[in-house]
């Protein structure tokens, strides 16, 4: 590796630990990173130039004073956005991503009746908060290299769509995949952004994104890698939104709990408002642990399909989210069939399984793809 390869290598870890865990002791970080103290000197001195980071020193009693470094978090702010198909949840976060306010934004469906509603309320918090960077999370095909999108059919939106709001602000954009976002962002969380990482999303739609330890998984073309939805499950199954058959959200999404209502998947997304009642009230008896059996077959297909995926990465968590998880036998019934697929393989294997509970991990997960992006620019260009 070259000289500038590793500085840049040792950089990005360094911002990374200190985003995780704030405020550091200087001796827990050269044995974290595995680097030289001279090396963290030179490090820190290339952050303070921009004034992104703190050095204290700490006086306790007789020996040498204890050093700690921390994120400035007056140097600027960052959005971290949240699009969904009823709502726009904005996060307003510091620069150690310690969240200063949030706001909230009705939608209807399509996405291109909000586009004017959207594009004022964004001017008025970008007026008045002055972001340096904005992550922005979608469902649907996104390509983060190149920040579009190419279809969100749950949305009803495309490229065109977002383009006026994504770069009319002036500040630097990051757009991502929703449950890229939400993979991040529960490391970040929970600090353990070290340990690779698969999330799966179950509701309308089913996601997946994986996390090797070190960045997200994507396609050569930088388009998100995983669209665990779409993989082909049925050879003679259902025709798919998406121009497939027998995707897996044909046999194991929230679809298929209004199967009897909607004429078939595409009826289900296109139509959605017309199911939303229906479905409210099934996860409504999800929720007092009645309509067990209605999820039953459900979940166990899209357990199975987990373990699959699971076999395949090897992942030292997975994450369980998204809007169908109502109950914590839900949960329990989906960890159960992961675990039970798994330990009958060959090789045995145990992940660690978790549920997301936590607030605005989308948003924060955003927020941190965008951060992390505007330093590396911002040290590149220097």
């Amino acid at each position: 590796m070259r000289i500038e390869e590793i500085r840049w290598d040792n950089l990005t870890k360094l911002l990374e630990l200190l985003l995780v865990r704030k405020r550091t002791p200087r001796k827990t970080i050269v044995r974290t990173l595995n680097i030289r103290n001279s090396t963290l000197t030179y490090l820190t001195g290339e952050l303070n130039k921009h004034n992104m980071v703190r050095i204290e020193r700490e006086v306790s009693g007789r020996g040498r004073p204890k050093h700690y470094i921390s994120l400035n978090d007056n140097y600027g702010n960052f959005f971290g956005v949240k699009i969904g198909r009823e709502s726009v949840k904005i996060s307003i976060f510091t620069f150690s991503l310690k969240k200063l306010k949030e706001f909230s934004i009705e939608l209807e469906y399509p996405f291109t009746k909000n586009l004017s509603k959207l594009r004022n309320v964004m001017t008025e918090l970008v007026k008045k908060y002055k972001p340096l960077s904005m992550g922005i999370a979608i469902s649907g095909t996104v390509d983060i290299n190149n920040c579009s999108i190419t279809t969100s059919p749950i949305l009803g939106t495309n490229e065109s769509n977002l383009e006026e709001i994504i770069k009319e602000h002036g500040c630097e954009v990051v757009l991502c995949n929703d449950v890229d976002a939400l993979n991040i962002g529960q490391l970040v969380k929970t600090r353990r952004i070290e340990e690779s990482s698969l999330t799966v999303t179950f509701g309308i739609g089913i996601g997946a994104s994986y996390y090797d330890s070190i960045d997200m998984l994507l396609g050569n073309d930088g388009k998100s890698a995983l669209e665990f939805g779409h993989s082909r499950v049925d050879y003679n199954g259902e025709k798919c939104y998406c121009g497939g058959t027998g995707c897996l959200e044909t046999v194991a999404s929230e679809y298929c709990l209004v199967k009897d209502r909607a004429k078939n998947i595409n009826d289900f997304v296109r139509n959605f408002e017309q199911f939303k009642d229906r479905l409210n009230e099934i996860r409504g008896s999800a929720k007092k642990n009645s309509a067990v059996k209605r999820y039953e077959e459900i979940l166990d297909r899209f357990s199975y399909h987990v373990s699959s995926l699971s076999l395949l990465l090897r992942p030292d968590i997975i994450w369980i989210g998204g809007e169908g998880v109502v109950n914590e036998w839900i949960f329990q019934r989906i960890k159960n069939g992961i675990n039970g697929y798994l330990s009958a393989t060959y090789w045995k294997l145990n992940p660690e399984i978790n549920q997301i509970t936590l607030p605005d991990i989308w948003e924060r997960g955003a927020a941190f793809l965008a951060l992390r992006k505007y330093v590396r620019n911002a040290l590149k260009a220097s």
